[in-house]
């Protein structure tokens, strides 16, 4: 069980270790670290230079004269300037957000906003240090807050505030499912809706609005065994995605836009029917020109794999994914992006799901000379269990249905390449796709039977 302690514990410690063992306070801020470490004590959320600086009361006097001015409506005009040093203490560490939360910044910060929400530069700023105070510490959002931030995406007209909002929103729901549902339950979908079928919106807006969709649907609170994530991508899929499609098209020439859009389309793609709608509205042409328009980008050629690996979910769209030419380009991205792990990691998994149960498929990948390809991207990483998984996975594929071709990554030497690998990987997760992959290319491999029984019959009463 991990122990924590209060902050004036700590400081106590480092107090005594100046006043009598006449320690630097350098000095005696490493050693009290190293005595709490060594008694399993978690520092997380302990600002540990608080003697060399005294942060706490910058803290408390910012929030104090904040909350002065949000009740008075007095000198206003010192307000940014306040709101900016808060920021930047809250930026430092998890522990002075910690502290801050504690010394209610939370609603000190609502409140100013609530009382001047018609004041941009009073607005923006104290939008921008919520988000800071709430990063990694999405607890504090409350039905309140959820109430203002609605009014101001129903009420605001200036762009930048409702970036700076949307920033605020996505921070809230990452590791968090209630507020992630109290979002939803609140319509923020209709809201974003209509932020994405703007039209004068400006390609950052929908960045950010991209953001708060894919932190919708994430599942990453452990703290709730069942979260909505499938439920939420289905709501959005159906509201929004032939115009997320539609927009690949518009904002063709960013290309930190297009690849945003891509990877929100790859997260709302969770059932059949929305795969067919993303390519019946274009998106697999505005993909496959992604990746020919932009060869030598990484990351929107990793964006773009992982959507065309999300499509192939849906058999007619795999099929149609490799009549219109995207094994090529599929092999090349991985020969040029091989020293990325990212890259290669998004293509194996891209060949995998479009030569599952599809021998023809494979056989357009071995044309391409995926053998080669993989076997070389392999070398790259092989310390890397995310590569090597994947790897395996797609030789699979590639080979179960295809003994004859298969015989090319026998050519190519992947037999020791996969030994080298299980000698490495033998005890994590990834060596019974290892394994497997020897089997299924008709090499010698010891399989372990997981179950052996005791050799006691059965009995039927």
């Amino acid at each position: 069980m991990v122990r924590v302690i209060k902050q004036e514990t700590y400081d106590e410690v480092v107090k005594e270790n100046i006043e009598e063992l006449e320690m630097s306070p350098e000095d005696a801020i490493e050693d009290a670290i190293k005595q709490f470490e060594a008694q399993g004590v978690d520092l997380t959320n302990i600002i540990k230079d608080l003697v060399l600086n005294d942060t706490s009361d910058m803290i408390l006097s910012c929030l104090k004269k904040l909350e002065t001015a949000s009740k008075d409506n007095k000198n206003c005009e010192n307000i940014p300037h306040i709101l900016e040093k808060l920021k930047t203490e809250l930026d430092k560490d998890i522990a002075r957000r910690i502290y801050a939360a504690k010394q209610n910044a939370y609603s000190i910060l609502l409140d100013l906003m609530k009382s001047n929400k018609n004041d941009i530069n009073i607005l923006k700023p104290a939008l921008k240090t919520m988000t800071s105070l709430m990063n990694g510490h999405p607890d504090l959002l409350d039905m309140a807050g959820i109430e203002f931030q609605m009014q101001i995406l129903d009420q605001e007209t200036n762009v930048s505030v409702i970036q700076v909002l949307l920033r605020w929103i996505r921070q809230c729901c990452i590791k968090h499912e209630v507020n992630r549902q109290n979002l939803f339950n609140a319509d923020i979908l209709n809201r974003l809706k209509i932020i994405l079928a703007k039209e004068n919106a400006t390609g950052s807006e929908m960045r950010d609005a991209c953001g708060v969709i894919r932190a919708l649907v994430l599942d990453d609170d452990l703290r709730h065994e069942f979260g909505k994530a499938h439920e939420h991508a289905t709501h959005i899929a159906r509201a929004c995605l032939s115009v997320a499609t539609g927009l690949l098209s518009k904002f063709k020439d960013d290309k930190g836009v297009v690849g945003d859009i891509m990877l929100t389309i790859a997260t709302l793609v969770v059932r059949n029917e929305f795969c067919q709608e993303v390519e019946d509205a274009g998106g697999l042409t505005y993909i496959l020109d992604v990746m020919i328009n932009h060869p030598d980008t990484e990351k929107l050629n990793w964006q773009a794999l992982k959507l065309l690996k999300a499509l192939a979910g849906n058999d007619n769209v795999k099929a149609h994914i490799v009549t219109s030419g995207s094994a090529p380009l599929i092999v090349s991205a991985i020969s040029r992006f091989k020293s990325s792990e990212s890259v290669v990691a998004a293509g194996f998994s891209c060949i995998t799901a479009l030569t599952l149960k599809s021998s023809s498929n494979a056989g357009v990948f071995y044309d391409c000379g995926a053998p080669f390809i993989i076997i070389d991207a392999m070398k790259q990483f092989p310390k890397s269990e995310n590569v090597i998984r994947h790897a395996c996975q797609a030789i699979r594929n590639m080979a179960v249905r295809n003994n004859a071709e298969s015989r090319e990554f026998v050519a190519y030497g992947i037999e020791s390449l996969l030994n080298d690998a299980l000698k490495i990987h033998g005890s994590d997760d990834v060596k019974d796709e290892i394994k497997a992959a020897l089997r299924d290319l008709g090499f010698k491999v010891q399989l372990k039977e997981q179950w052996l029984g005791k050799g006691v019959g059965l009995k039927n009463d």
